[in-house]
């Protein structure tokens, strides 16, 4: 959001927003907090939303005291935000090429075959639940990334792991 161009407010907006903070702003503090689970970035998306909503202050066309829908909406917009990945350095390395890419010995030891084709075994979801695992991401974090709930995430890695661990033992 450009706010070089963002006009000045009037004194009327001023007072206006001065009372939606006093009246939301620790309500949306703890929203906010819920949404991302971290007290320092919930400050931050309030504070992103109270920028936005000082923007868009006119098209708050209720009373101040029904305001309070709008305002979330704007903070859950601003929490969405804050995770969104500003840049491709941000977004989690597929170490698959770079595997492909390594000059693999002619004859592997038995182990490293067994390691190379023990991924065969899982469905394809549990395989990418898997990979993002290995790189060290949550399972919220995986769930976001591959649009999936938590708690089907964390079957995938539970299954994923009784699958390779058959498959460790069959040999």
């Amino acid at each position: 959001m450009d706010r070089i161009d963002a006009q000045p407010l009037t004194a009327a907006s001023a007072d206006r927003l001065d009372r939606l903070f006093r009246l939301y702003n620790a309500r949306l503090l703890g929203f906010a907090a819920t949404r991302t689970r971290d007290f320092a970035t919930a400050e931050d998306v309030v504070s992103e939303t109270w920028l936005r909503a000082a923007v868009s202050l006119p098209q708050l066309r209720a009373d101040d005291a029904h305001a309070y829908g709008w305002l979330r909406s704007i903070a859950f917009r601003a929490a969405v935000d804050q995770y969104r990945p500003r840049s491709a350095s941000e977004k989690p390395e597929d170490w698959t090429d770079a595997m492909a890419s390594r000059v693999l010995p002619a004859v592997p030891a038995a182990e490293a075959v067994t390691d190379v084709f023990a991924l065969d075994v899982l469905s394809v979801p549990q395989c990418a639940a898997v990979k993002l695992a290995a790189q060290g991401m949550s399972k919220s974090r995986i769930a976001r990334q591959l649009g999936k709930s938590r708690q089907a995430v964390q079957q995938n890695l539970a299954s994923s792991a009784r699958r390779l661990r058959a498959y460790a033992l069959a040999g």
